[in-house]
């Protein structure tokens, strides 16, 4: 018969001190060792660590004794079992010989080991031990178990995140919006890569309810979706995604949509074990395989074979289920002279030696107490043994009961078998005379290894005669508190602007150019050129990207200090209000680099990340997108989609980080055909801040008539399509399709478009051309003049006339014909986006206006006409969004240590100004620790140290033992 598990416990869980990270049935557990995967989520109290985490401590059975001899041999027979270990972090703490090391693991006994466990800290993945990473000479656990591929080139390591110390907050937060959940894919993807992990187990302990139930399968989806990505494009082996999961009816049916989950990992490690334990009133045994027939129904459901079938009834392929089996026991003190299975019992057994926690023994501690004289039972109904000593009870896994389970896995057609952990089976063979004795039977029953010798069944029969006898051990057991830190939520506050006289809440938005410092002469423009108070928002122009989807700089120039990024972001220190964005793309860029991004959703994402990291790192508010142009239904789809999730990223990482939201603005065509043919203007609107239409460039020396460059109407007498080929056709296109009005940012050329006439004596618009016009003495390009000089024309006798239809000046001098904007067009087109309600000005570019004022006398004339034409003017629906700092700032100090560690965890860090002091993170808890005198900190021993060890400090101590501040 099928029998579902219920599960849970309806037992108070929280009042539970478990060592393990698992939990009881109701409860979780998990584990086996074939691929090593990173688990977060524990929370270690170094003072209890022995005995916090206990409940792993099982998985010390199948190994061999002598490490050349005794590594087990892989068969050359094809198996497609598993036999998955976990191994954790925190056995190495274990006093005598229950300490274990990674080198203690043979490296043929499983096919994937999962390292139990990593962190996880502001939704991204990060280690949990001080050990774990590698400092110095100094190999950290990850790098030792990862070595064990040397030896074993098949094994599969991946790391586990979660577990049961680590709790569900963590993830529900993380899994709670995609922005979150991408934080941590893309750190994960990191961080596994660097450190050579072949995969990520996922350990959320436990999803409860509707919200957890979708979040977890979005999670899922999108690790997988990018593990397959990033594999693809790279080239590299996929990373594996799998899952620890309960084997609890209850918890299952309420917190897994199993179908889903089964979909998209690669298999799922059950935690059939933790079905009885301290929580309960009575003895019962840790891991049954079937219920006792008498029991009652909620008891029945507490047994492996209910647990793991319940899984597979609903959804779960066979071979993606793998059986949890416990190297351990869970004890009990019996209450009265009963010593059967349900009997009454007072709270959990005395503690181990080594694993040092109550309730809970490894099966090297169980092996000790059979060789001590406890009696040994075996229970033919669950298929699993129990041990009696005095009023000590323990209910475990030994190798006949190991075998019935594994023959079960076989018979059932299940994907193999996990072991929780590894760590805890008599891995130096000293009870049983061989190492692993319980893993490697799962070698032996699965893989079809050799069979050990083993000398545990005379124990066993030994302890099968062997009387009570009460004995009194003293508990070592101690509370374990652990308290969560609080969190603080950030909002997003969307302020009115109010309406004091002469000021605007328009936009002017100016491009700077990072080749007009390469002009020569009075045409150089340098940063500081720019009045800091002229523009609301300056966005630098251009970054390009590279074949890694990463913002990079165009120009050498650009980055450095003293660099053009630096200097053009020092303007904010005279106008703290200034907006300074930068551009990607750009004419010269082309779309081809925007093709290559969106064709996958994971170039895509790891696109909108690395920009988050570029703009946070430099210091810029934002981003410009100006790919020149999207083409065609599939162009449109991806460029929709990358403002989407651009736009997405930027306000989760907002709201997770508390600073101001980076903006988003987008530079688009006026062309009334580009428009149609690349862009879903609704869609665009909504996710972009600002659209900077560029509305010129309508005209040029492509063409072979004069025409100007930015009219803002068409001639009287022009053609359908040329009364398209105008500011106010291609805006109003812009607001037909759907976008926005506040939106809207009207682009106002300070440069000219110009021609050589075919005759000197044709003048008008539309006379004969026969190219471009010639170069000017800066800007260098034929067919193209700035307005400084234009206005050098002028000066030079050129004849002025303005337009009255197009309402626009042009000049002409000789054979030459230029088509401009002055600052009596400026103000026209200002007074024409005014009355239309659009959110205001564009400037391409700030540095082909009149900078110097060499000819009209004053700095800026163009750009100052716009400003003053916009004084009183407020753009209706205008939304400034800020965070919950003064002024949408962050005070954020990027030196600043901040604790955000499992309660208990000890951790250390520099104090970046200050070598002879350091940071003991204690939990969530920051202390602020001085060095003796004539010390310094060293990061990579964690000592306080003489300074000449430590080179950036080297010179931290003057004037007779005196601290230096450090400066980084």
């Amino acid at each position: 018969m099928t029998r579902v598990p219920l599960i849970t416990i309806s037992y108070n869980l929280s009042s539970l001190t478990m060592s393990h990270d698992c939990c009881s049935q109701g409860v979780i557990w998990r584990k086996h060792v074939t691929t090593v995967i990173l688990l977060i989520g524990f929370s270690l109290n170094l003072s209890q660590s022995k005995r916090l985490f206990n409940t792993r401590l099982f998985n010390q059975l199948s190994s061999n004794s002598n490490p050349a001899k005794d590594e087990l041999q892989i068969s050359n027979k094809p198996n497609n079992k598993k036999v998955v270990c976990y191994y954790t972090n925190w056995s190495q703490y274990r006093p005598k010989e229950g300490k274990f090391d990674p080198e203690d693991i043979d490296p043929f006994i499983c096919t994937h080991i999962i390292y139990s466990f990593g962190w996880m800290k502001a939704n991204k993945m990060t280690s949990f031990d001080s050990t774990d990473e590698t400092k110095g000479d100094k190999k950290g656990t990850y790098e030792r178990v990862i070595n064990l591929k040397k030896k074993n080139p098949d094994l599969k390591i991946l790391l586990a995140v979660g577990g049961w110390s680590f709790g569900t907050e963590r993830f529900k937060t993380m899994s709670s919006t995609r922005y979150n959940r991408q934080v941590f894919i893309f750190s994960a993807l990191d961080y596994l890569r660097k450190r050579n992990f072949d995969g990520l187990d996922l350990d959320w302990e436990f999803p409860k309810g509707s919200d957890d139930k979708r979040n977890f399968v979005d999670l899922l989806k999108e690790l997988r979706d990018a593990f397959e990505s990033e594999a693809k494009e790279k080239q590299l082996p996929r990373l594996l995604l799998t899952a620890a999961v309960s084997a609890g009816s209850e918890t299952v049916k309420g917190g897994y949509d199993v179908a889903s989950v089964g979909k998209y990992v690669d298999f799922l490690n059950i935690m059939s074990y933790d079905f009885h334990g301290k929580w309960e009133p009575k003895t019962g045994h840790n891991a049954p395989l079937y219920a006792i027939p008498t029991e009652t129904d909620w008891r029945k459901q507490l047994t492996l074979d209910y647990g793991v079938k319940l899984w597979e009834t609903l959804g779960t392929p066979k071979e993606k289920i793998v059986v949890g089996l416990a190297t351990y026991g869970r004890s009990f003190t019996l209450a009265s002279s009963n010593t059967g299975m349900n009997a009454p019992s007072s709270g959990g057994g005395k503690a181990g030696e080594f694993t040092r926690e109550a309730g809970f023994l490894s099966f090297y501690e169980i092996c000790d107490m059979l060789k001590g004289g406890a009696k040994y039972i075996w229970d033919d109904e669950q298929k699993v043994p129990y041990a009696i000593q005095g009023d000590q009870w323990v209910g475990f896994d030994d190798e006949r009961s190991i075998r019935e389970k594994l023959r079960w896995i076989k018979d059932n057609g299940y994907g193999g078998a996990m072991v929780w952990t590894v760590d805890m089976d008599d891995f130096r063979g000293t009870c049983s005379g061989r190492k692993y004795p319980l893993i490697g039977l799962m070698g032996e029953e699965l893989l079809g290894r050799p069979k050990q010798k083993s000398n545990i069944e005379s124990i066993i029969e030994k302890a099968k005669k062997a009387s009570h006898m009460r004995i009194s051990v003293p508990s070592t057991e101690s509370n374990l508190i652990i308290d969560s830190k609080p969190t603080e939520g950030t909002t997003v506050n969307t302020l009115s602007a109010s309406k004091p006289a002469n000021e605007s809440n328009a936009r002017i938005v100016c491009y700077f150019t990072n080749w007009s410092h390469k002009r020569p002469g009075q045409g150089q423009f340098n940063p500081e050129n720019l009045d800091p108070f002229l523009c609301t928002h300056v966005i630098y122009a251009f970054s390009n990207l590279n074949s890694e989807f990463k913002l990079i700089p165009s120009e050498p120039s650009d980055e450095g200090k003293g660099g053009l990024y630096e200097r053009v972001l020092a303007l904010k220190q005279k106008n703290p209000n200034l907006k300074v964005m930068i551009a990607v793309g750009g004419w010269m860029m082309g779309p081809a680099p925007f093709k290559t991004l969106t064709e996958s959703s994971y170039r895509q994402t790891l696109f909108t990340f690395n920009v988050i990291e570029f703009l946070r790192k430099k210091g810029f508010d934002g981003l410009d997108v100006c790919w020149e142009f999207p083409r065609g239904a599939e162009d449109k789809e991806k460029y929709t989609n990358l403002m989407k999730e651009l736009r997405e990223t930027f306000d989760g990482e907002a709201k997770g980080s508390g600073k101001s939201r980076l903006l988003l603005s987008a530079a688009v065509p006026a062309s009334y055909e580009a428009v149609n043919s690349g862009y879903d203007v609704v869609e665009v609107s909504k996710y972009a801040d600002f659209l900077n239409v560029m509305s010129y460039d309508f005209h040029g020396d492509w063409e072979k008539n004069v025409s100007h460059n930015a009219p803002l109407f068409a001639l009287n007498g022009a053609s359908d399509y040329q009364k398209k080929l105008t500011v106010d056709f291609s805006i109003n296109e812009w607001l037909n399709k759907g976008a926005a009005k506040e939106k809207i940012v009207v682009g106002l050329p300070t440069y000219g478009r110009s021609f050589t006439l075919a005759s000197p004596n044709l003048t008008d618009v539309n006379a004969p051309a026969i190219k471009g016009g010639t170069p000017g003495l800066f800007t260098k390009e034929s067919g193209f003049l700035s307005f400084f000089e234009v206005c050098d024309l002028l000066k030079s006798g050129a004849t002025l006339v303005w337009d009255n239809e197009q309402m626009v000046p042009y000049a002409y001098l000789g054979d030459q014909w230029v088509g401009f904007d002055d600052p009596r067009s400026f103000k026209v087109k200002t007074q024409w986006l005014r009355q239309a309600g659009l959110g205001g000005v564009m400037i391409w570019s700030v540095d082909m206006d009149d900078f110097s004022g060499s000819c009209l006398g004053s700095k800026f004339p163009l750009i100052t006409a716009a400003k003053d034409e916009l004084k009183g003017y407020y753009v209706e629906n205008l939304e400034t969004t800020l965070s919950n700092g003064a002024g949408g700032k962050s005070s954020e100090n990027k030196d600043e240590v901040k604790c955000d560690e499992a309660e208990g965890h000890i951790s250390y860090h520099q104090d970046k100004n200050d070598c002879t002091q350091y940071y003991m993170c204690e939990g969530s808890r920051r202390h602020h620790m001085p060095c003796p005198q004539n010390l310094v900190f060293n990061i990579k021993e964690n000592v306080c140290d003489w300074p000449e060890n430590v080179e950036e400090c080297a010179t931290a101590l003057i004037d007779g033992g005196n601290p230096k501040p450090k400066l980084l």
